[in-house]
């Protein structure tokens, strides 16, 4: 299945730039996390009549609605299907915005994806309950600075190596302190071990790229890992 990421920051750029990737036949488009100040600021009807005009999925992002930070998921008619909330607040955000509870999943042409809104992938439950339901592809859009990228990474590919599924994130462009710099991962048998290759990596400049993800390549070792996961309980010692 073919992902698209859009590294955006304006409206034009945006609406251009994801265009020109489903002419180029991506099925699915992410945009970053607040890449857009308010939802009143998102052009979601464009997203939607362009999802209805290319019969795809859009998530154009995450944004603050002036209650929580939501992400739209217009589907291939054009139709917003459901909103994901970003569930873990971070620093200044939980003065003034309201916590998502529950996390969002879809079925697309056979492969199960779900969203997960940034700081919720530094919280390896969210991820792993998205595991537990049978996600193949998790899509993050994220606003991370310059300083924090690397370590952003980590947390992604740990990620990836925990549960065997595939992570395309798509990060804010807003020079200089948030560089862009999106990323894909899926997991890869390399000998006797599963890393966490990077199949994409963007520069830090506003454009969009495209990549093809086969779930199929690393589904038995999603299901090895499915099979050996077990529910436990913690016994405190008095």
């Amino acid at each position: 299945m073919k992902f698209a990421i859009v590294q955006a920051s304006n409206r034009l750029s945006a609406l251009q730039f994801t265009e020109e990737a489903l002419k180029l036949g991506a099925e699915v488009v992410l945009l970053p996390e607040k890449w857009v100040k308010h939802l009143d600021d998102l052009p979601l009807q464009e997203f939607q009549r362009l999802a209805k005009k290319y019969t795809s999925y859009i998530i154009p992002g995450a944004v603050e609605d002036g209650v929580s930070v939501i992400a739209p998921i217009v589907d291939p008619n054009g139709e917003i299907k459901g909103i994901a909330k970003k569930i873990h607040l971070f620093d200044e955000e939980r003065k003034r915005l309201f916590p998502g509870s529950s996390t969002v999943i879809f079925n697309y042409r056979g492969v199960k994806i779900g969203i997960a809104i940034c700081y919720d992938v530094d919280y390896p439950e969210v991820i792993r309950q998205m595991f537990l339901k049978g996600v193949e592809i998790v899509l993050v859009p994220s606003k991370i600075p310059y300083d924090g990228i690397e370590l952003w990474r980590e947390y992604l590919r740990v990620r990836v190596l925990e549960n065997r599924i595939a992570i395309i994130n798509a990060n804010a462009i807003e020079p200089p302190e948030y560089p862009g710099k999106s990323v894909a991962y899926v997991p890869v048998l390399r000998g006797r071990f599963v890393v966490p290759e990077k199949i994409l990596e963007m520069e830090s400049n506003e454009s969009y790229a495209i990549v093809d993800i086969n779930t199929l390549s690393f589904m038995n070792l999603r299901i090895e890992r499915l099979k050996e996961y077990r529910d436990f309980e913690i016994n405190e010692l008095q």
